[in-house]
């Protein structure tokens, strides 16, 4: 029997000297990938009352920790009210965003684009075109409706709406809805969509009248473009900004062809030239609203990890689908099992741990990060210096996953740079174009190089910002190359 007792103490030992290491070295895995403290205090206070409390007091201990476990037990299994709360976004911030880029109705282009929008979308528009023919639509060539007659036939239909379209782009001021949330990104989304297409639209039906010698109208139709993208530039997002140039290169694309192909009269390229200076973009500014919009759209992502009732009371978030709903709010979704929503309610005690007890600490940490973005707005900051690649980090801390989330836009912001550079230079290679085709109306030549056009176009139009350096310009007899770091100008 003692025989027997004596082993049993020895396996007791070893059990207790096995539990012990890797108690240990749970706490020291803690250390190591910087899990918070909460966690790291738990495991402390564990080990110690498995070894600084005198035995007598460790049962004790683990019979006051008993009833705090089956109390928590209980609570996830108890009935739960969730109709009152919703997933957590940052409202007074989104209202300050709005409040700071306002525009009234009545000077807001983007409330003519929505009723436009009403009456179009990714279906009807082709309506009454077969698929056949729009795989002939010459997007970029001129042509003619003779060549085209079921495509002509369809521009006929749409004629209301090209009206409408060049009504719109006499107006200046252009800010569509911002929701800034994951939920909201497909709505966000639907005016660039939209606008892709009726400028599209814009440019096939240009290309007809100039093929048919209806001048005036397609050169108002390319100059409609141009505003088109001049509304999107006044978006806070990269992706509004992104499109918007897109819409631009394709309305000079035919601009330019026009000017140094076709025989425009003086008072058209003043018109295409007064369309560019009406194209302005400030890169410390743009950028800056970016940041903006960029900020807040992690903050009411990572938002989702709380909820919020009528009362204003936060807390960590117990619907399992609150994430699923956010990315696709137009998916149906299943009503989650019992057992679902309790493991849901179960996480809420893993997640007191880990994340920080309001979303207003986050917000902070998001703020934090953010900051050196901001530093990218100066006029002077070191472009060529690329951000370091992001490297996956095996830490437990919350921070460092928000870090890790705003870490991933340095690589897109500096892309968004150089395509910004890019277009920047097509634009004042554009504007260069425009006043070599002002020259030799006045002079029957071409310049014999940009020194000869100083007076006709900005100075900063004759550095490609791409380089820094000035544009390249050759003559050659009757014809010109103008071309930068980026590539050709013209000739294409």
């Amino acid at each position: 029997m003692a025989e027997e007792k004596k082993k049993t103490a020895i396996v007791k030992r070893i059990f207790g000297w096995i539990w012990l290491g890797l108690l240990t070295l749970l706490i020291l895995a803690a250390l190591v990938y910087d899990a918070p403290w909460k966690v790291l205090a738990l495991l402390l206070i564990i080990l110690a009352a498995c070894t600084a409390l005198p035995r007598p007091a460790r049962k004790w201990f683990w019979l006051s920790v008993a009833p705090g476990v089956v109390a928590l037990i209980i609570w996830v299994f108890l009935p739960e009210d969730n109709g009152d709360w919703q997933p957590y976004t940052f409202d007074q911030e989104l209202a300050a965003l709005k409040a700071k880029y306002a525009v009234p109705d009545s000077e807001n282009a983007a409330i003519a684009y929505n009723k436009l929008f009403q009456n179009h979308n990714e279906v009807t528009f082709y309506d009454n075109l077969p698929v056949e023919e729009q795989q002939k639509l010459p997007m970029g060539e001129l042509w003619l409706s003779k060549d085209h007659p079921k495509i002509a036939e369809w521009l006929k239909d749409q004629q209301k709406t090209i009206d409408t379209l060049i009504e719109i782009s006499q107006i200046e001021k252009c800010q569509f809805p911002m929701m800034a949330t994951l939920a909201s990104y497909e709505k966000e989304f639907d005016h660039r969509s939209k606008l892709r297409q009726y400028a599209f639209l814009l440019v096939s039906s240009a290309n007809n009248d100039i093929a048919e010698d209806r001048i005036d109208a397609g050169l108002e139709k390319w100059l409609c473009l141009t505003q088109m993208a001049k509304h999107l530039y006044q978006q806070p997002t990269m992706w509004d900004f992104v499109v918007g140039a897109a819409i631009e290169a394709q309305a000079f694309k035919q601009l330019k062809r026009f000017m140094m192909e076709g025989q425009p009269s003086k008072e058209q390229v003043r018109l295409i030239a007064d369309s560019l200076k009406n194209l302005e973009n400030n890169w410390s500014l743009d950028f800056g609203r970016f940041i903006e919009y960029e900020r807040l759209l992690s903050k009411n992502m990572l938002g989702l990890w709380y909820e919020i009732n009528q009362k204003g009371k936060t807390r960590l978030s117990r619907d399992p689908t609150a994430a699923f709903k956010a990315l696709f709010p137009q998916a149906p979704i299943a009503t989650p099992t019992y057992w679902r929503k309790k493991l849901a309610k179960a996480s809420v005690i893993i997640g007191w741990f880990f994340f920080p007890p309001t979303p207003q600490k986050v917000a902070n940490i998001v703020d934090a990060t953010y900051e050196k973005y901001y530093a990218m707005t100066d006029p002077n900051f070191d472009w060529s210096k690329k951000p370091p690649e992001v490297q996956p980090q095996l830490k437990l801390n919350y921070r460092c996953i928000i870090e890790s989330l705003t870490n991933m836009s340095g690589q897109t912001y500096s892309r968004i740079h150089e395509l910004y550079l890019k277009f920047l230079a097509s634009r004042r290679g554009s504007r260069l174009l425009v006043a070599i085709k002002q020259y030799q109306i006045e002079n029957g030549n071409w310049p014999a190089n940009l020194d000869a056009i100083k007076s006709y176009a900005p100075a900063e139009s004759f550095i490609d910002p791409v380089s820094g350096s000035q544009f390249e310009y050759e003559k050659h007899d009757s014809r010109f190359s103008l071309y930068g770091a980026a590539g050709n100008i013209w000739p294409k």
